[in-house]
């Protein structure tokens, strides 16, 4: 089950229960600790549960489970338009770096350039890209197997990122504010910091879902070169990314 139709589960079961601790969200959709704690921090992001201490439950006064649907598609057409901006970004014989990100998928899935080497920690990235266009060479870094995320990780992984220059590395993240760029693992930290150690540019891909998100683990803009949205940042938040003379691309004005 992917992450999608787990969401969509919870929010069932949510309907039924009106609220869910966390073994229970464990032992209903036979998944980790670590995976669940994901979910609900994307259902928390999009306003569609609330915490409480061990579990979650439905928003108070608020009947959201019927917008589900219609959220994922309108997050799947901003997520479309940052990526056809992206690509714009990128040029023949060129070296890439491909994140684990919804959005940067969309990226692989659009792209049409030929004769690129592209390095990805995601399955579904090398997957996708792989069937794409036979002149890309594609390389999956090794490592340790996230089988219900589907993508690559731990020290090995890292390692061999320093054996790359990329051109421009595509990243996502879990979400921006005034304080920095924000990521649900400390491990995702550690892979961006090695990335942008190792790229010439960095592209960060962030749908307006993500703004003033914050969760435990933070990155510093001073690694980011271009950031692409598809709706205008907050005066605050636009004025701290030039502070780091860090290009802003807007899809819808």
């Amino acid at each position: 089950m992917n992450q999608k139709d787990r969401l969509k589960t919870i929010l069932e079961l949510l309907e039924e229960r009106k609220e869910l601790s966390t073994e229970e969200l464990i032992e209903e959709l036979a998944v980790s600790k670590d995976t669940i704690r994901r979910d609900i921090l994307v259902l928390l992001n999009q306003e569609l549960v609330e915490r409480y201490r061990g579990g979650i439950s439905l928003p108070v006064m608020k009947e959201k489970i019927q917008t589900y649907t219609d959220r994922m598609i309108a997050n799947a057409k901003a997520k479309n338009a940052i990526a056809l901006k992206a690509i714009e970004e990128i040029k023949p014989h060129q070296v890439l770096f491909f994140d684990v990100s919804t959005t940067v998928q969309m990226i692989a899935e659009h792209l049409n350039h030929e004769q690129l080497m592209i390095v990805t920690q995601s399955v579904d990235n090398a997957f996708v890209l792989s069937k794409k266009n036979k002149t890309n060479d594609v390389f999956l870094l090794g490592g340790l197997f996230d089988a219900q995320s589907h993508l690559i990780y731990g020290e090995a992984t890292i390692e061999q990122l320093s054996t790359f220059l990329f051109d421009c590395a595509f990243i996502g993240a879990a979400g921006i504010s005034t304080n920095g760029v924000f990521y649900s693992e400390l491990t995702d930290i550690q892979m961006k910091k090695a990335i942008i150690k190792n790229a010439k540019k960095v592209c960060l891909v962030v749908d307006s879902s993500k703004m003033a998100v914050e969760t435990s683990f933070k990155l510093a803009f001073s690694g980011i070169d271009l950031i692409i949205s598809n709706r205008p940042f907050s005066k605050e938040l636009k004025n701290k990314l030039e502070d780091y003379n860090i290009q802003i691309i807007i899809t819808e004005e």
